[in-house]
């Protein structure tokens, strides 16, 4: 039988393992994203999905799921590359908060997600522009 600790830290580093996968494939995203890639909005929505599994991951280890961090304002006009940009810093953020303040590492984590689901929204539309000319 496992005790609580044990049980905790073996949540903290799972949740570790899905911030590494969600740097990963926020990384490669931006990559491709920066070289024009055609498979760009399949790159930013894999990384979207990880950051969010990641945060799911976050919020049931550190016990917020009865957080709802604030979202940040959307921007008119706003471009995927600045806002996958803007994923990374939070993502960093969040990570290197983790161990100190679990919430406000949350937040960051959280406004990551929403950027990326911006970015990919913003790809998927001007990839059916695209398709329909």
């Amino acid at each position: 039988m496992m005790d609580a600790a044990e049980e905790q830290r073996m949540l903290e580093e799972k949740v570790g393992k899905a911030l590494d996968e969600a740097r990963t494939k926020l990384d490669i995203a931006m990559e491709h994203l920066s070289k024009g890639g055609t498979d760009s909005e399949k790159k930013v929505w894999l990384a979207e999905e990880a950051s969010e599994y990641s945060s799911l991951l976050y919020s049931l280890t550190y016990g917020l799921e009865d957080e709802d961090p604030p979202v940040p304002v959307r921007k008119r006009n706003a471009e995927p590359i600045p806002l996958v940009k803007e994923s990374s810093e939070s993502l960093r953020r969040a990570t290197g908060l983790r161990g100190k303040s679990p919430l406000e590492g949350y937040r960051y984590l959280r406004t990551a997600v929403y950027k990326l689901r911006q970015a990919h929204h913003i790809l998927e539309k001007a990839g059916r522009r695209g398709a329909s000319l």
